[in-house]
This record gives structure tokens, C-alpha cells and sequence, in this order.
């Protein structure tokens, strides 16, 4: 008996196909479909608009809550250097949680059905679409601000296993993960 290799049909939602590719999957997911719109993922319209943010929603969301924090700082009778140093602390102590769940729970390799189902819908959507607009899961200032140097899209399209830092490429200097700049790979 010959064993046929899974193919996953872009024309079908893809949540429950990918699990079917076994150890295929991550070298199917880690080779980017560049289109601005993403693949439907449900056969559910409910799951499906589930899955769909519009760019606009996470400032909504987020920016009254930081705003809400530092103005209950200042209340609460902290100083604007105390203020001021609470918020650094907390980026920094973002930007590091950031690095640690992106490099070594959203890399996690699977094989299994439901360790790759479950992984695309986490993190391997963003592989394999990386320019899907509405499944975006950081803030589209830090999008533009990385379109510009093109720092986090080298991890997509370049070096997968360098750059895990999203906003801030300080954890890939400190853990070594720092990608090599295209003019010093042509260096070699």
C-alpha cells in the first residue's frame, strides 16, 4: 500500500485540514502565502468572524486601559518619575514576555493532529499568511513600525529561527537569536 502525502486545499477553511499533515506541517507552515487577505479558517460563520479583527480594535481596546493605569498611578499618589518608571518597567517586562512566548511556545514543533491544529490557529496562521491584516495579534503601530527597518519580517521570510522579538529586537541581542543584516550575509 502507498501512502499519499496530505495536501491542504486553500480553498476549504483550513483549521481542521492542517492537523491532518503530520510531520509536514511545519515545513508546510514555515513557507509564507504572500496576499493581503487571509484564508477563511471555519466552515462557521461565527468561528470564522471570531478569528477577524479589524486593525482599529486593539488601540480601542488597549490604549483607555494603559491611559486608565496611569492616571490611577498618579491618584494613587505616585510621581510622574515613579509614573514614568512603572511604564518603562512594564514595556520592558512586555517586550520580554513577548520575546519568551513567541520564541518558545509559538515555536513549539507539533506533528500530532491537534498539536498542529492548534499551533496554526496560535501562531502558524501568522507563518503562513503573515500579511493578513484582520488576524493581526500586536497593535498596528508596532505592524508599521516593523514594516519600515522590515526587522520581524526576516523571521517570516529569511531566518525563522532569529528575530522572535516583535516590537523590540533588545531579547534577540541578549539571547543571541539577533538575525545577521542581508549585507553581512553577502559578506561571507
Amino acid at each position: 500500500m502507498v501512502a499519499h502525502k496530505f495536501t491542504v486545499d486553500l480553498n476549504k477553511p483550513l483549521v481542521f485540514q492542517v492537523g491532518h499533515l503530520g510531520e509536514s506541517y511545519q515545513e508546510w507552515v514555515h513557507q509564507p502565502i504572500v496576499s493581503k487577505e487571509g484564508p477563511r479558517f471555519f466552515d462557521s460563520d461565527f468561528w470564522e468572524f471570531l478569528t477577524r479583527t479589524a486593525w482599529w480594535a486593539i488601540p480601542t481596546i488597549w490604549l483607555p486601559v494603559v491611559c486608565w493605569c496611569i492616571s490611577m498611578s498618579v491618584r494613587m499618589g505616585h510621581t510622574l518619575p515613579q509614573t514614568a518608571l512603572m511604564v518603562a518597567f512594564g514595556i520592558f517586562l512586555w517586550t520580554f514576555v513577548e520575546y519568551v512566548l513567541h520564541r518558545f511556545l509559538f515555536h513549539i514543533e507539533t506533528k500530532s493532529y491537534w498539536g498542529n491544529t492548534i499551533h496554526y490557529l496560535l501562531h502558524g496562521c501568522h507563518h503562513k499568511h503573515p500579511m493578513d491584516g484582520l488576524r493581526l495579534v500586536f497593535p498596528p503601530a508596532a505592524a508599521a513600525i516593523l514594516c519600515i527597518p522590515k526587522y520581524h519580517l526576516n523571521h517570516h521570510f529569511r531566518i525563522q529561527n532569529k528575530g522572535f522579538g516583535i516590537t523590540s529586537a533588545f531579547w534577540d541581542r541578549v539571547f543571541g537569536t539577533l538575525p545577521q543584516t542581508k549585507a553581512a550575509d553577502r559578506a561571507r
